[in-house]
């Protein structure tokens, strides 16, 4: 039963602390305008948790200790080994996922903050962990596509190994391929996504999966025609699939500011408003199910500051 208590936003400061070249997409500067402009959000850089007012504020913990939930114990060594050798300004890459001495570190913090949310949705309670690195191109055994750990994996497989029947909802420009490769085959839950045809990491809608949706849409869609698609594909799975939680991957690659900025990087994007995000969180809120959502895609900081601040609007 969904609890009407303050939503949490849980985030860290070293989320804002890594020294990333400037050609990296994945960088700091994607959560500056949300960590840093926004007042009620920026108490939480000095303090540990805010909770009182509007929106309550928690301070990520370190989730290493969950990484073997997903991750194979020969990954896990390799990516803190390889952080663990590189100094100030050295550089290791992972597939395109750019590394630095304090990577390993931080993508822990992101694991943390995403098992620390849904904890809270087992208790009713909404939340978004702000987070980065993203995480759902992220297999058991190597990273991919920015990503180095699945977060939303290793949280939805915490609360399945508690009884609780999970639907990953992936709202990312790009399927969450780590995440399907986490889901297949597993029971109490199930994998929607709503990205983007024809693009990386190019997954084939056509085959037969059990416990998966996948939806793709053209470039350039616009809010009323996805909102429709959303509508009419999501409830469906909501009504048969009969979650006990909703784990959502937040991407807001699918931007219009996005769409303008990063449309040759990732050859293609969709132009959408902070509208149609509050009609998913609407739609979630009347579905009366316990929620969640973790930061995925999203590289313009205004993208991200929007899509976020999306969430914590009062229901109207």
């Amino acid at each position: 039963m969904m609890n009407y208590a303050p939503k949490t936003l849980i985030t860290h400061p070293l989320f804002l602390s890594d020294d990333l070249p400037e050609e990296s997409v994945e960088r700091t500067g994607r959560l500056e305008i949300l960590l840093e402009d926004v007042p009620s959000i920026q108490q939480l850089l000095e303090q540990e948790e805010v909770l009182e007012g509007e929106i309550h504020l928690v301070r990520a913990a370190n989730g290493e200790v969950y990484l073997p939930l997903f991750h194979n114990p020969g990954y896990i060594d390799e990516v803190r080994e390889m952080c663990a050798s590189l100094r100030d300004r050295e550089y290791a890459q992972i597939n395109d996922t750019c590394l630095n001495k304090d990577s390993y570190t931080l993508a822990c913090y992101a694991v943390g903050a995403t098992i620390q949310a849904a904890r809270l949705a087992k208790e009713g309670k909404k939340s978004f962990a702000v987070v980065r690195p993203p995480g759902h191109h992220a297999y058991a055994d190597k990273g991919d596509g920015f990503c180095i750990f699945n977060n939303v994996a290793i949280a939805t497989e915490y609360l399945r190994r508690r009884g609780e029947k999970v639907l990953i909802v992936d709202v990312d420009l790009h399927v969450g391929d780590g995440t399907l490769s986490y889901v297949e085959g597993k029971e109490k839950v199930f994998y929607y996504s709503m990205g983007q045809e024809e693009l990386w990491p190019h997954i084939d809608a056509s085959e037969e999966r059990e416990n998966v949706k996948l939806e793709f849409l053209p470039e350039g869609i616009t809010d009323d025609l996805y909102i429709s698609a959303l509508e009419k594909t999501l409830m469906p799975v909501l009504r048969d699939f009969k979650p006990d939680i909703i784990a959502v991957s937040a991407g807001f690659d699918t931007f219009a500011t996005d769409y303008v900025d990063y449309r040759d990087t990732f050859k293609g994007g969709f132009c959408l408003s902070p509208r149609v995000y509050k009609s998913l969180w609407k739609m979630l809120d009347e579905s009366l199910i316990p929620y969640f959502a973790v930061l995925e895609g999203g590289y313009n900081p205004v993208s991200v500051c929007t899509g976020v601040l999306s969430f914590f609007e009062k229901e109207k």
